[in-house]
């Protein structure tokens, strides 16, 4: 299959793009950084700067992970960026493939658990109503976006992320520093759930979702074993021989990170429903183990 990757030279593209090409895939990067040569890559095409944002020509499938970083204090000029990056992207994404030739039959675009809004304990799939809340919109509005390729007979995946862990990027490196310095802890009261997946099995089940025709729509990338916050802490200071006795206090982190702030502390307790129906294997089911492999 030949594969081009948008946001190719990050954290989740990078692993994909190294480990789709290990199968015997033929990956393109698309990248501003033009004639550049990148590992693992067959070829790099540019990325347009206004309009049809990629020339997408003689490829399978295309895989849209770019979007700007939601971890810091949100200003509104930083949440008109997350919106930006994501749905204005993805709308040119869309217009590069409809106005192609020779182009994708498979659209697998980036969304996130984000889409669940704050659902305390209840058991959340692929099938479950969209959340509240600014990300809950911007999904929802995502998605919308990628979708628009369905009535030109493409397959659209939705690939709603928790989580990430990985020795790369994603929050496993932060967590590590702060909690092998003895100064991690619970956030808030500790009891909202927390779904996440090893970057392992991110770059799995999208490869499992370009490989098998019959998974379509919204697909859950979490592992099938979500935690607490408290149970996420307690694994993590085992995994680094270290204490985790300082908590976070709710108000605490709404003084630092404002509205962001209710989002780490929101509950999304997501199972990958249609993962599993579709028979994918995953590599690290339980936190205990993920972490020890990043270790």
């Amino acid at each position: 299959m030949r594969i081009g990757i948008i946001g190719a030279t990050g954290f989740i593209g990078s692993a994909l793009a190294r480990t789709a090409s290990e199968r015997g895939h033929v990956v393109t990067a698309f990248t501003r950084k033009t004639g550049s040569s990148l590992s693992g890559f067959c070829e790099t095409r540019a990325v347009a700067p206004t309009g049809p944002v990629i020339d997408a020509t003689g490829l399978d499938a295309v895989v849209n992970l770019a979007g700007e970083s939601v971890l810091c204090r949100w200003t509104a000029s930083k949440k008109q960026r997350i919106r930006e990056s994501r749905i204005d992207l993805t709308d040119r994404v869309v217009e590069s493939i409809t106005r192609g030739q020779d182009g994708p039959r498979i659209l697998i675009n980036a969304s996130g658990t984000g889409a669940y809004g704050n659902r305390g304990d209840e058991v959340l799939s692929e099938s479950s109503l969209r959340g509240d809340g600014f990300l809950a919109d911007v999904c929802a509005d995502w998605e919308a976006a990628a979708r628009r390729v369905e009535s030109m007979g493409l397959r659209v995946v939705l690939l709603r992320t928790g989580m990430v862990l990985g020795k790369g990027g994603g929050a496993w490196p932060l967590l590590r520093r702060i909690f092998s310095f003895g100064a991690g802890g619970r956030l808030g009261n500790g009891r909202q759930w927390m779904s996440w997946i090893h970057l392992d099995d991110e770059v799995g089940l999208i490869l499992h979702a370009l490989e098998n025709a019959q998974i379509t729509g919204p697909l859950n990338i979490v592992s099938p074993n979500p935690v607490t916050n408290a149970e996420f802490t307690c694994a993590v200071a085992r995994a680094v021989h270290r204490p985790a006795i300082l908590p976070v206090p709710a108000f605490g982190l709404r003084l630092v990170l404002g509205e962001l702030a209710d989002v780490i502390l929101d509950s999304m307790r997501v199972e990958p429903k249609q993962a599993l129906a579709s028979g994918y294997q995953f590599r690290h089911p339980v936190l205990d183990g993920a972490l020890k492999s990043l270790l």
